[in-house]
């Protein structure tokens, strides 16, 4: 790339009139250079099995190479035609509801032999098509893939193989899963039984390990048939997407926290180009932090940019942002390290499941607001492409994340079964997110790594910080351990080291392995009742510490709890462990992450939300700031570098100068 890519996805085949001319003249106008296609109609380029009819994306792409446009292609594979569900059923997958209906995308089993077999064809006929024009940069290899529960008949035989692979006896496997229990035992493989009924939560925990693995090789399935037609300059990407959260902020949901439907560390070895797409709460909830934690989470996968293949810029009736939010959200987007962004979609459409789901374009299909602004970000982007392309960061802080963590606790919950009288419990990524969060709005940056990439990466850290890691093998404890013992910060939380990477309990004292490190250990856990912590309540879930004598502690405020410790902080060898025993008030996460990067000598600013600040360390080794004010009202603070440029506006400031932030404002600035 030559430059930061800008622009969106473009949907001529759901226009009622041909406007290409009048679309591509606007995106020009915007500053708009690049545009993704074809991804989601795969019955418009093949109607009927081997009636191909690509007409309208090759009129596209000349139109495309007229006005200078760069276009992405996607492989239309994520939404199946219904002839092919007709020519064989078992294309729907079958799950633990029995097998679909067809209507919805994503619904087919990513291992049916009748799906793949035509999926190949259509993708081998689309690049054949596409290979000739110039302007084609990539391929995004199908769509937001995951697993989609596929669990039919098919995929549980792959499964026996791969247990019988891993685990080579069936005595073995009743062993490690504990099947005696409730008589589960098999006494041959052929005895295996449907997977979708166990209630044996490790075992299902392994079953959607292994779903993961499908779909990871599912896109590396199709990266190799793209291969054979791709030019060396053209990359390979895929749009991946997180967790869909649904809350107060956003009723339909928004992107944030680790997907369970894929992995990401694994899935990121079928592409060549990073990419994400990411859906976040705007207008009073625009807090950056969604932006940040999933830019974060991609640009960790290779420590590389990446592109935002898909963002909103109107999307629902409670995200038209308000004037200044759109320039924000495109610059916060870069401040993760995106070499591009592009918007879902150009125009809303005017029919259909998405109706409603408003694009640049609103459904008058004139210009407006939101587009009127999208041309000041165009041009932003090419003053800033010669600063930002190969940009990277150089945090000192990770926070892990693991996939296996958070299926067994699904199945083995943080509180309480979600059908007892007064439940209350928490999810992986309702922990995972106050943990990031509490780094953020203090301005710590960090990675979100993968517990797979600890190995390679670990000692690139001055801290590690470990949200709920409940499942971790030896390698993994020890790996933490020695990072300790050669000078690292570690922070850990409830309901860490539990289980190792089979999801069986240690039979060893709590937190497993790294009792010294911490410098205590637990035996017993409890609601927390009327527990506080500093003045504060505890909730959900309370670890009851013992301490060693040499342990600084935080101690439980509870007329029977008081002797144990809440949370406690512990030199070890060269280092420092912290670990935090039981859910509390941000405050005092904070406050206990702040005192971590204290303790690892990782240098802080003073600022803090609303005033968020992330650094880029460009390619000839300068460093770029990005200043955001993530509130309605002006916020100033105290310059804190030595002399720095304002690379929009060319304005210098020195040290202690004033700079003011309007509502919803960003500065870019260069360190000189």
């Amino acid at each position: 790339m030559k430059e930061l890519m800008f622009g969106v996805a473009y949907y001529p085949e759901y226009e009622h009139e041909y406007r290409t001319d009048v679309d591509f003249q606007m995106m020009k106008k915007a500053g708009m250079n690049v545009i993704r296609v074809a991804e989601s109609t795969w019955s418009t380029w093949e109607k009927q099995e081997g009636e191909y009819d690509f007409s309208i994306l090759t009129d596209t792409l000349n139109k495309a190479e007229e006005y200078g446009l760069k276009v992405i292609i996607g492989t239309p594979t994520y939404a199946v035609p219904s002839w092919l569900v007709k020519k064989d059923p078992d294309v729907l997958a079958t799950t633990k509801n029995g097998r679909g209906l067809y209507g919805a995308r994503q619904i087919m089993d990513i291992v049916n032999p009748t799906y793949l077999e035509a999926a190949e064809k259509l993708i081998r006929k689309l690049m054949e098509v596409v290979q000739g024009y110039s302007c084609v940069i990539g391929f995004q290899i199908d769509n937001e893939t995951k697993h989609y529960d596929t669990a039919g008949k098919l995929v549980q035989s792959l499964f026996k193989d791969y247990l019988i692979e891993k685990f080579e006896t069936v005595e073995k496997l009743n062993d490690v899963f504990g099947f005696a229990y409730w008589s589960n035992s098999i006494g041959s493989w052929e005895d295996l039984p449907d997977v979708r009924g166990t209630i044996n939560g490790s075992f299902a925990a392994e079953f959607e390990r292994f779903q993961r693995h499908l779909a990871a090789e599912f896109l590396l399935w199709q990266r190799k048939i793209v291969d054979e037609y791709r030019r060396e300059d053209q990359f390979v990407t895929h749009n991946l997407d997180f967790y869909w959260n649904q809350d107060e902020l956003a009723p339909f949901g928004h992107s944030y926290g680790v997907q369970p439907g894929i992995n990401h560390y694994e899935a990121s070895k079928a592409i060549t180009l990073l990419g994400c797409d990411i859906y976040h709460p705007t207008q009073d909830d625009l807090t950056g932090s969604e932006i940040a934690y999933d830019g974060d989470s991609i640009r960790s996968l290779k420590n590389e940019q990446y592109m935002v293949l898909e963002t909103q810029a109107q999307a629902f009736r409670y995200w038209t942002p308000y004037p200044g939010q759109l320039r924000q959200q495109a610059f916060s987007h870069l401040a993760s390290g995106a070499c591009g962004v592009e918007y879902w979609h150009w125009h809303s459409i005017h029919n259909s499941f998405e109706t409603f789901w408003k694009g640049i374009l609103s459904h008058d299909m004139e210009e407006n607001e939101v587009y009127r602004e999208s041309t000041t970000i165009g041009a932003d982007f090419q003053t800033l492409s010669p600063y930002l392309l190969g940009a990277k960061k150089e945090n000192k802080v990770a926070l892990v994340v693991d996939n296996l963590s958070q299926t067994a606790l699904k199945y083995f919950p943080i509180g309480d079964e979600e059908n007892l009288p007064g439940a209350e419990s928490l999810s992986y990524n309702q922990v995972v997110r106050l943990y990031y969060d509490a780094l953020y709005e203090q301005n710590i940056e960090c990675d979100v790594i993968d517990v797979m990439a600890l190995k390679d990466r670990i000692f690139n850290y001055k801290m590690i910080v470990t949200p709920v890691l409940y499942c971790a093998s030896d390698e993994t404890i020890s790996l933490l351990k020695s990072f300790v013992e050669q000078g690292g910060v570690l922070v850990s939380t409830f309901k860490s080291f539990f289980t190792d990477e089979l999801v069986q309990v240690r039979a060893k004292r709590q937190p497993y392995g790294l009792t010294d490190v911490f410098g205590m250990y637990y035996q017993q856990f409890t609601r927390p009742g009327k527990t506080k912590l500093l003045g504060k309540e505890v909730s959900v879930w309370q670890e009851l510490l013992i301490p060693d004598s040499s342990t600084k502690t935080i101690p439980y405020e509870h007329k029977y709890w008081r002797k144990y410790a809440g949370i406690t902080s512990h030199k070890y060898k060269a280092g420092y462990g912290i670990y935090i025993g039981c859910h509390c008030d941000k405050s005092i996460v904070k406050e206990q992450l702040k005192k971590a990067c204290d303790k690892a000598g990782i240098q802080q600013v003073n600022e803090a939300f609303p005033i968020i600040i992330r650094s880029l360390i460009t390619a000839k080794k300068e460093t770029i700031h990005f200043l955001f004010n993530y509130s309605e009202e002006e916020n100033k603070l105290f310059c804190p570098y030595e002399r720095v440029t304002d690379l929009l506006t060319g304005n210098v400031y020195r040290k202690q100068e004033i700079i003011s932030l309007k509502d919803w404002d960003t500065f870019i600035l260069l360190e000189e």
